[in-house]
C-alpha cells in the first residue's frame, strides 16, 4: 500500500514548492467521493477547482478516454482528425460562435484571446490601439500574458515588469467603465462571475454597457468562462443569463471534466483575426483531449446537468444562507461570506472531517461541486460544515419537482408491465442517442468496473447473444455465456440456488428462458436485477427494439401496426409495449392462436381489416422452439396468412416490412418481400444491440 510519508517526502524533494497541500494522499476518485490511502472517504465539494463537471472517473469520461487512447491519441496540427472538429462544430452550436482554437489549458486558452486584442488594435491604427481592460481581483492565468490581465497585485509583483497595456478597474462600476474607455482600447476581459475574487457577478447593466462600448469603440468584448462556464450557472455559459453576446469566449477546466483542455471561440470579426502562423499550439486539440471533451457535452446535455445544477444550486444557498452566511453566485458556482477572517480554517477543519472545501481569502468560501451532486450529499456537506461551526444543521426544502418526481430506477423487467411509459420513453430515447453517437464518432463506451453480466440461455439465439455480448462490452462489462448445459433450470439444481449463487458473482442476470413462470422465479430469489431476453409469455427486449425501428421511420407520427401471424410472445410485448404509447395495433391470424383480451389491441381473422391503412406489417415464426410437434398443423393454418407482395398492397403505400428474426423464406413471409425496399429487418436486428445497451443501462443505473 502506498504510505503517505513516503509520497510526502518525495513529493517535496522533487517537486517545485508551489503549492500548499492538505495532508492526506488521495489514490481514488468516484462520483462526488475521493478517497486516501488509509481507505478516508471525503465528499469533494470543489471538484478540482471547478474542473471535475461530471465528478471523478465518470464512466462517460473514463470511456471515452479508452476508447480513443485505444485508436489515435496526438497527431500534430498539421493533420486532420475527426474529434477536434466534431467538438469545435459542437461547441460552435452551444454557444452561438463561429470558429474555436485549441489550447491545453485556460491560462493559453486566454493568451489566444489576448493575441487575438492586440492584433485586432494593432490593424484598427498604425500605432497600434492595444490596451485591454480588466478588472481588479479578476484572474485569468498564470502565464505572463494572462498573469497581466489578472487583478490581483499578489500574483504579479513577484514577476515584474508585466506585459504593458493592461488598465485595471472596479468590477460592475459602470462610471470607470466609462471613463476608461477610448479609441486606444483594442477589448474589454471580464469574467461575467469571478471566481478567485469571491464568486462576484458582474451586473446586467455593466455587462451591456461594456458591450455598447466596445461596439462604439470598435473593440473586442472578451469574456473568461473559465470556471463559470459549461452549464455551472445553470446556462451552458454564464452570460446567456445576460442579454449579450461576446466577440471571444474562453473555456478551459470543465470542458474535459479532468482531462486537460482549452478553447478560444471567436464570433464575427474576431474570428477571423487570426491567420496562419500567427499562433499554435502542440497538443491543443488533441484527438484523445477532444473526443473527451465530445463526451462530456454529450452527459451534460443526455442526463439534463444544466437544470440539474439549478436546482441542487439553489438547494446548497438555501442552506449555506440558513448557516449565517451571505451567499452569492449561480447555480453550482456558490460563493459564502463571513463575517470574520476565519474562511482559510474553516476550509481546514471541514477537511479534518472529511470535507473538501475551498477559500478564495479569509472571507470567502468557494463552492463548485460536480453537476452529479444530490441531495443527500448537499445535506451532508452542510451538516459537516455546521458542526464545524459549532451551529445546529439547516432544514432544507425539496429540490426541483424534476428530481423528486424522476422515475425510479428499474430492477427487474421481465414484461413491458415492468416499465411505466417514461421509463420506456426513456429507454428508446437512450437507444436512439447511442445509435446516432456512434454515427458521428467511435462509440462511447460507459465503463462499469467489476461488472459481470450472466447470460442464462436455456434457448439459444445467435442474434440475441451477440447482440447481449457486444453491448454489454460497449458498457465495460463482461459476460459470462451458461447454457443450457451449464444450467438446467429447476432439474439440475433448484432455481433459488442458481438465482443466490448468481447474484454473488453477477451484477446483471440476462435470461432467455422457456417458461415465464421460471423467470419470475429466478427473480424472486436474485438479489440482482434480471432482464427477460425471451420467454414463451414475452420478449420485451425485441419489441423495444422493433418500436425504436418504427420511430426511426415514422418519426413522431403514432401509426397503425398489423401483426400477421401466431399470437406469440413477441405479439403480446409488441402489442403491449404499442397501445401504452398511443400506436393502433391490430394481430391478424387465425382465432385459434390469438392473444388474451388486452385493452387496445384489436384481433380479426380478416387480412383486408387488419391491414387498412397500416404502416408497418410484423410477423414471426408459424412454429417456435418448443411447437416443434405442432409443425405440420401450425403450417397448414397459417398458410392463408403468408406475407407476399399481394398482402403488402392491402397496407399503405409506405408501409414497412418487420419480421423477429430468424425468417424462413417462403413460409410466413415470401424471399420478394422480405428482401425487398420495404423490409427493414436489417435495422431492426441492429436496433436489438441498441435497445438491450439502454435498458442495461438504465437497469445498472449508468
Amino acid at each position: 500500500m502506498l504510505k503517505y510519508d513516503t509520497i510526502k517526502s518525495t513529493d517535496d524533494e522533487h517537486l517545485m514548492r508551489t503549492y500548499n497541500r492538505l495532508p492526506a494522499l488521495f489514490v481514488q476518485g468516484a462520483g462526488c467521493s475521493l478517497w486516501d490511502n488509509r481507505g478516508n472517504e471525503y465528499l469533494d465539494l470543489l471538484a478540482g477547482i471547478a474542473v471535475c463537471q461530471l465528478g471523478h472517473c465518470h464512466a462517460a469520461v473514463v470511456s471515452a478516454i479508452t476508447r480513443q487512447a485505444q485508436q489515435l491519441i496526438h497527431t500534430s496540427n498539421i493533420l486532420l482528425t475527426a474529434p477536434q472538429a466534431q467538438l469545435a462544430a459542437k461547441l460552435c452550436q452551444i454557444s452561438g460562435m463561429d470558429r474555436v482554437f485549441f489550447s491545453g489549458c485556460g491560462a493559453t486558452a486566454n493568451e489566444c484571446a489576448i493575441k487575438i486584442a492586440k492584433k485586432h488594435g494593432n490593424s484598427k491604427r498604425p500605432d497600434g490601439d492595444y490596451q485591454i481592460i480588466a478588472l481588479h481581483r479578476s484572474f485569468h492565468g498564470r502565464t505572463l500574458g494572462a498573469l497581466s490581465a489578472t487583478g490581483t497585485r499578489k500574483y504579479q509583483r513577484p514577476f515584474e515588469p508585466i506585459v504593458p497595456g493592461f488598465v485595471h478597474i472596479e468590477a460592475n462600476s459602470v462610471e470607470e467603465l466609462r471613463e476608461a474607455f477610448s479609441h486606444k482600447v483594442a477589448a474589454i476581459l471580464l469574467e461575467p462571475i469571478m471566481g478567485e475574487g469571491g464568486i462576484l457577478e458582474l451586473s446586467k447593466q455593466f455587462l451591456m454597457e461594456a458591450q455598447r462600448l466596445c461596439q462604439e469603440h470598435n473593440a473586442l468584448l472578451m469574456l473568461d468562462e473559465v470556471q463559470c462556464g459549461m452549464g455551472r450557472t445553470g446556462k451552458w455559459f454564464a452570460f446567456q443569463h445576460f442579454d449579450i453576446k461576446p466577440d471571444v469566449l474562453i473555456l478551459a477546466k470543465a470542458l474535459g471534466s479532468g482531462v486537460p483542455i482549452g478553447a478560444t471561440l471567436a464570433a464575427g470579426k474576431a474570428a477571423d483575426i487570426l491567420e496562419p502562423g500567427d499562433h499554435g499550439s502542440t497538443f491543443g486539440g488533441n484527438p484523445l483531449a477532444c473526443a473527451t471533451a465530445l463526451a462530456v457535452i454529450e452527459t451534460i446535455e443526455h442526463q439534463d446537468l444544466i437544470e440539474r445544477a439549478t436546482d441542487m444550486g439553489a438547494l446548497l444557498s438555501h442552506g449555506l444562507a440558513a448557516l449565517g452566511f451571505k451567499v452569492s453566485g449561480k447555480g453550482l458556482m456558490i460563493g459564502a461570506t463571513l463575517g470574520q477572517p476565519i474562511a482559510k480554517d474553516l476550509v481546514k477543519k471541514c477537511f479534518e472531517h472529511k470535507l473538501i472545501i475551498n477559500a478564495t481569502d479569509e472571507y470567502y468560501l468557494r463552492f463548485v461541486p460536480p453537476l452529479i451532486i444530490n441531495e443527500e450529499q448537499i445535506a451532508h456537506a452542510l451538516d459537516m460544515l455546521a458542526e464545524v461551526m459549532g451551529v445546529p444543521a439547516p432544514r432544507l426544502p425539496k429540490a426541483g419537482a424534476r428530481w423528486t418526481s424522476r422515475v425510479h430506477p428499474l430492477h427487474d423487467v421481465l414484461s413491458i408491465d415492468d416499465m411505466s411509459n417514461e421509463q420506456l420513453e426513456e429507454v428508446l430515447g437512450l437507444a436512439a442517442f447511442s445509435k446516432q453517437r456512434r454515427k458521428i464518432a467511435p462509440s462511447v463506451i460507459t465503463a462499469v468496473e467489476n461488472r459481470t453480466v450472466a447470460m442464462v440461455f436455456e434457448k439459444q439465439s445467435l442474434r440475441t447473444r451477440v447482440s447481449f455480448e457486444s453491448a454489454i462490452r460497449e458498457l465495460g462489462g463482461h459476460a459470462i455465456h451458461l447454457g443450457k448445459g451449464d444450467i438446467a433450470m429447476g432439474t439440475r439444481e433448484p432455481i433459488k440456488d442458481v438465482a443466490q449463487n448468481l447474484s454473488r458473482w453477477c451484477n446483471l442476470i440476462v435470461a432467455r428462458l422457456y417458461w415465464q413462470k421460471h423467470l419470475v422465479e429466478l427473480a424472486e430469489y436474485a438479489d440482482v436485477p434480471v432482464i427477460n431476453a425471451l420467454t414463451e409469455w414475452e420478449h420485451p427486449c425485441q419489441a423495444l427494439a422493433d418500436m425504436q425501428t418504427i420511430q426511426e421511420c415514422f418519426g413522431e407520427d403514432k401509426v397503425k401496426i398489423t401483426y400477421v401471424g401466431d399470437g406469440n410472445n413477441v405479439a403480446r410485448s409488441l402489442g403491449k409495449l404499442a397501445t401504452r404509447l398511443g400506436y393502433p395495433f391490430t394481430i391478424c391470424g387465425p382465432e385459434n392462436f390469438r392473444l388474451e383480451p388486452i385493452d387496445g389491441i384489436t384481433q380479426t381473422t380478416n387480412l383486408e381489416e387488419g391491414l387498412a391503412k397500416a404502416h408497418v406489417i410484423y410477423t414471426d415464426v408459424w412454429v417456435s422452439m418448443g411447437d416443434e410437434h405442432e409443425q405440420d398443423h401450425r403450417l397448414k393454418v397459417f398458410e392463408p396468412y403468408q406475407v407476399n407482395t399481394k398482402v403488402m398492397k392491402m397496407a399503405a403505400k409506405d408501409a414497412i416490412f418487420l419480421h423477429c428474426l430468424p425468417a424462413r423464406r417462403g413460409f410466413e413471409v415470401t424471399t420478394e418481400v422480405i428482401d425487398g425496399p420495404q423490409s427493414k429487418v436489417v435495422d431492426q436486428a441492429e436496433n436489438r444491440f441498441h435497445a438491450q445497451k439502454a435498458l442495461m443501462q438504465k437497469v445498472l443505473g449508468l
